[in-house]
């Protein structure tokens, strides 16, 4: 349970708000490269509460900009891109990636208006098969990180986002929440017997670390009598979670199959919820994956089949295929997390060992922010001190004598922090 105040803090993320400020000093995904061309149709999208436009440029090169044009206020995504700039429809303002005017065509010809003016922009990174942003202050800006995705071979990585109709902290909870696997995720409705080790040890054992970049935690389940079931999830701030693959007993394309979840804040009601599936070894099948997903997805990244038609329960395939009745894990999750309604009234709820991660998660957030707010200083928004090779979420299974912690050690410089120090 959260105070009111508390849970104020955890989920208001708007310009000016605690916790918004805190999240602007982190590097962001922000727009699916395929999503842009040269010359081709902007992209408009709302983050952490401010309406932008994204478009790449005659060169290639990409601009993040605020939607409104600085004349008039008219949107420049409705703009002619062409010739190395975006030209607002209204009177032919014309700006390039970084917010300068090049022209204002129905000015008198020796105007210094264009010189004079800028919209604003945010500077940009092209990575993953992603455009990132910085939002913060141009001073505090850290060093763009370097993830392992980022090196895969072409193929190997496939990002995906579409929209949760909530805030951005009961969704990254749902996916903090390793014990909820066993149960909506189950591959078989509740009166058969469960397939999965996480499907018939429904009561894992967590261990959580507060780590320098964030938190970590494992789900200990007994595979069998012999065997233990590790699952290790990664937590880094402001807002990811690094999902575990399958691991070594199952099929080749999900054994080391990796998935990043990124729920970035769109405004305080709904979230970007930016997923990086990636694999060294195999090609991602972006097909499957999107079928995998069952979320779809309208051309402006809303659900098609979410809440408004009850995400497509089927009662019958509960009681004979599988037990929730929606086709999709992350439909499911959406489910879940979105029915708790826009923002979760925590003052109401009543947690359970299960939800360690997830009580550990808003301490993390908490407990960052405050420092912030006293310090000014947020050093784990320089995510390019730590090695991320060396932060990977794991499935692993091991001997019951023995400790999680002894196989899967923390990197060098990473060892465990006091959560109340």
């Amino acid at each position: 349970m959260l105070s009111h105040e508390d849970n104020e803090l955890l989920c208001r993320i708007g310009a000016g708000t605690p916790m918004g400020e805190m999240m602007r000093r982190f590097w962001m995904p922000a727009v699916v490269l395929g999503e842009l061309a040269p010359d081709g149709k902007p992209v408009r999208i709302r983050l952490m509460g401010e309406d932008l436009v994204c478009f790449m440029d005659s060169k290639g090169e990409v601009g993040l900009l605020d939607e409104h044009c600085p004349h008039r206020g008219s949107s420049l995504a409705l703009g002619v891109n062409e010739d190395c700039g975006l030209r607002c429809l209204f009177h032919g303002w014309k700006f390039d990636v970084n917010g300068q005017c090049l022209d204002t065509p129905a000015e008198p010809e020796n105007s210094k208006l264009a010189k004079a003016m800028k919209v604003k922009a945010y500077p940009v990174k092209i990575a993953g098969g992603m455009v990132w942003t910085y939002m913060g202050p141009k001073e505090a800006e850290p060093p763009f990180p370097h993830f392992p995705w980022f090196d895969v071979p072409e193929g190997h990585c496939e990002a995906f986002r579409m929209i949760y109709e909530c805030n951005y902290s009961q969704a990254l909870e749902g996916a903090v929440d390793s014990s909820h696997a066993g149960i909506l995720h189950r591959s078989v409705p509740w009166s058969q017997e469960a397939k999965w080790p996480h499907e018939k040890d429904l009561r894992p054992k967590l261990e959580v670390e507060f780590t320098r970049y964030g938190l970590r935690y494992c789900a200990v389940r007994n595979a069998d009598e012999q065997t233990k079931n590790g699952r290790m999830t990664q937590v880094p701030l402001p807002f990811y979670t690094f999902i575990p693959p399958d691991g070594p007993k199952a099929p080749e394309f999900r054994r080391n199959r990796r998935l990043i979840n990124a729920f970035v804040p769109r405004d305080d009601y709904s979230t970007w919820h930016i997923q990086f599936f990636y694999d060294p070894g195999l090609k991602i099948d972006r097909a499957h994956r999107e079928a995998e997903s069952g979320v779809q997805v309208d051309e402006n990244f809303f659900k098609t089949n979410g809440m408004d038609v009850w995400y497509n329960q089927d009662r019958e395939l509960m009681k004979h295929g599988e037990m929730s009745g929606i086709t999709g894990v992350a439909l499911e999750d959406h489910a879940v997390s979105e029915t708790m309604g826009k923002i979760a009234d925590r003052t109401k709820e009543h947690l359970g060992r299960s939800d360690m991660a997830v009580v550990a998660f808003r301490r993390m957030m908490l407990k960052t922010l405050r420092r912030f707010q006293e310090t000014g200083e947020l050093p784990e928004a320089d995510q390019s001190r730590f090695d991320w090779n060396q932060i990977t979420a794991e499935t692993f299974f091991f001997d019951p004598e023995q400790k999680w912690q002894d196989i899967q050690p923390l990197a060098d410089g990473l060892q465990p922090i006091d959560a109340a120090a």
